[in-house]
């Protein structure tokens, strides 16, 4: 039970915690709110995870999620099965959640890699400051990028610079050599 000072952000964390452990779904949070943790000074007010999945689980995912959580689009298992990503709000607690069904190789490497750490009064499992960058660049949006280089700034000693650096170069393989070059710009 979150005490009176858990926000309604931790408590949407330990949630999201709570309905993937109970379903076995094994999950990362990315975006913002794991920024924060690897040092981005942004601020934000969603919670952005991945949950591993595949095309025929999609509806299951879907199910175990909108028992709390209101659909923010129309036809919305449609639109998770034709974007893969299911944006949602909490009933009670008005936080938004994007859940997004991790298909891809990397995505699925970055959910090996993931941890669990705190944000704030909740214990949840965070994707590992490497795959965030590659995230990130992925995304490729002015925001993100910031935050890559505050995650570079604050994490350069940590970083694992040649799984960053190989994981990175894999993208030319989907006519992205922009992550690539963003990486290598950004690290210097």
């Amino acid at each position: 039970m979150p005490d009176k000072h858990t926000t309604p952000l931790e408590q949407t964390i330990g949630l999201v915690d709570a309905i993937c452990t109970a379903n076995g779904l094994h999950y990362a949070v990315i975006g913002g709110i794991a920024a924060t943790l690897y040092g981005s000074g942004r601020t934000t007010i969603d919670v952005d995870l991945i949950v591993q999945t595949d095309l025929s689980t999609l509806d299951r995912v879907y199910s175990v999620f909108t028992a709390d959580f209101s659909p923010l689009k129309d036809n919305p298992l449609d639109f998770f099965r034709t974007y893969y990503v299911l944006p949602l709000i909490h009933k009670k607690l008005r936080v938004k959640v994007d859940v997004s069904a991790a298909l891809s190789e990397f995505e699925r490497k970055a959910l090996e890699r993931s941890r669990r750490m705190q944000y704030g009064s909740q214990s949840a499992i965070f994707c590992s400051a490497e795959d965030l960058i590659l995230f990130k660049l992925v995304a490729n949006r002015d925001r993100d990028r910031i935050d890559v280089k505050d995650i570079i700034l604050r994490n350069r000693e940590k970083l694992d610079v040649s799984y960053l650096r190989k994981t990175a170069q894999q993208f030319d393989e989907v006519d992205r050599s922009d992550v690539f070059e963003n990486l290598k710009t950004l690290l210097g």
